[in-house]
């Protein structure tokens, strides 16, 4: 306002013209004055509690009261109000917050302050700049949003000198800005889940919503209306209770907040580490944490706090709490169950059992790190612990037929027990068999038909027939089935003790001698 106060007649025209929706250019044109000094008078209109209609009406008197010098109670009063507005400013992102809530809590530290048609004026006219560019009301804990800056870090390999470019991963919560950083090997599906993990971690817990770019790591297909985001990160949002809300492509303002994020770390993280070196991504992401750390708790002039003091004040006690078991990236394969009740896992080149009811049917395998999971129309069918051995096999005896199940407890020890029931010359005979040369199915196949002999023979003779056998050196089932068949067990004479040094080959007189050849 000018330092001369105008003639009261003038103040009427301004206050005539504003009210009549006159622009203050124009006014200050038609009344010859100084647009600035009009400024100063609309301005000071706006502040007064009366509206124009009733302005003009009072009296010249009351009316160049009001357009005095203002004393100096009324300007410590003002002061004391401006100071008021930053924790409005804070509070208007917090859920239920009402412009007269804070009025009345204002009035109640100060009685004498402005009434509440003022104090919306002058907050609204202090706070018009954030107003003008602000897009969305972003209310506290509701919302991260998420996405790659679009320059990249690096860090130097000491062994070959070359330099791996690194992706940089950022996150935002909007409400009280509060940011999280990481450099990221690339934009891989596995890698942005693991920055997407850090970043929940960092928090110390989850929002209701993430919103996310169009990546192909991220998205399987963009829509303006309905995205749909892929397997692995809505796996991921279940498991941390986000629901996910993939922006529009080709509209940055959807995320405008972490734009101007990616400008803010350009300024304050990217431009101190210019001319540093690194020689691994945990150094560089070392050095990338330490700046963070400064940045949030750098001090906002106009909130008069810092973005961790407003995460913490407002955001962190809204966030929803870190599930207790840590999410396991899952990755998915179709597969058809064979004969043998097994699916085949192409990427560990390992077979994993399933209920033979499914035999023929076509599954899907989730796998993580550590376990395999087979499904079968939306319902777990079978679990197993993840197995990287080529060629090899991970069964569940129940999974088999009754047939298959007992063949699995074919065993050395499984055929010596059934054996020991015979007798003990056939355990002998048995025990024997597993500690020669050979491959272990054969031996099992020998040694259940050596077993199953006593379905046709007695233990007697089978025990008898494996005394006989043992005299040669390798024991076999079709011995000991010729014996049987022979009826050679039967004959006492022809059965010979190894320390008996007697024949038992009877004299006979065509049976020549030694010295009939000596004699020639």
């Amino acid at each position: 306002m000018a330092n001369k106060t105008k003639d009261i007649m003038e103040i009427k025209q301004i206050i005539l013209l504003h009210q009549k929706k006159v622009s203050n250019r124009k006014i200050a044109k038609r009344l010859g004055m100084s647009r600035n000094t009009v400024n100063g008078y609309i301005a000071k209109i706006k502040s007064l509690e009366l509206s124009c209609e009733e302005l003009s009406t009072i009296s010249e008197e009351k009316l160049a009261l009001l357009f005095g010098q203002e004393d100096h109670q009324d300007e410590t009063r003002h002061k004391t109000l401006v100071d008021f507005f930053p924790k409005v400013l804070r509070s208007c992102k917090q859920v239920g917050f009402t412009y007269l809530v804070m009025w009345e809590q204002y009035r109640s530290d100060h009685p004498d302050g402005y009434g509440y048609t003022q104090f919306l004026e002058h907050y609204h006219r202090w706070n018009s700049k954030t107003e003008a560019t602000l897009k969305l009301n972003h209310k506290a804990g509701e919302c991260l949003l998420v996405d790659y800056a679009g320059k990249k870090l690096g860090w130097v390999n000491k062994q070959t000198g070359e330099v791996q470019q690194v992706e940089v991963f950022l996150g935002c919560l909007p409400a009280s800005g509060y940011i999280y950083m990481e450099g990221s090997p690339s934009q891989k599906g596995e890698d942005f889940c693991g920055s997407m993990i850090n970043c929940f971690n960092y928090l110390g817990g989850s929002p209701q919503c993430v919103v996310v770019d169009n990546l192909k790591s991220a998205v399987n297909k963009s829509s303006k209306y309905e995205a749909i985001a892929n397997r692995s990160l809505r796996d991921l949002a279940l498991h941390y209770g986000s629901a996910l809300n993939p922006t529009r492509p080709y509209h940055p303002q959807d995320k405008a907040m972490v734009e101007r994020v990616v400008l803010l770390v350009y300024q304050q993280i990217y431009f101190v580490m210019r001319d540093e070196v690194y020689f691994s991504l945990h150094e560089l992401n070392e050095r990338i944490a330490e700046l963070l750390e400064r940045l949030n708790a750098r001090k906002l002039s106009q909130l008069n706090c810092s973005r961790r003091e407003l995460f913490l004040a407002i955001e962190q006690p809204l966030l929803q709490p870190l599930p207790p078991e840590p999410f396991q990236m899952k990755k998915y394969k179709r597969a058809k169950v064979q004969k043998t009740s097994h699916v085949y896992l192409s990427e560990d080149k390992h077979y994993y059992s399933v209920p033979y009811r499914h035999i023929g049917k076509r599954v899907q395998i989730h796998y993580s790190e550590r376990v395999v999971e087979v499904y079968h129309n939306h319902q777990r069918i079978a679990t197993h612990h993840r197995d990287r051995t080529a060629s090899g096999y991970s069964t569940k005896k129940e999974h088999l037929p009754s047939q298959h199940q007992f063949y699995l407890d074919w065993s050395p020890s499984f055929f010596i027990t059934k054996a020991k029931k015979i007798g003990p010359q056939t355990e002998q005979y048995v025990k024997r068999l597993f500690e020669q040369d050979g491959y272990a199915e054969t031996k099992y196949k020998t040694a259940m038909g050596i077993v199953q002999l006593q379905r046709q023979y007695d233990s007697g003779r089978i025990e008898k027939a494996c005394q006989i056998a043992y005299l040669h050196p390798i024991s076999s089932y079709n011995r000991l089935l010729t014996i049987l068949q022979k009826g050679l067990d039967q004959h006492a004479d022809l059965f010979e003790s190894p320390d008996d040094k007697t024949s038992h080959i009877p004299p006979h007189d065509n049976i020549r001698g030694a010295n009939y050849f000596s004699d020639n």
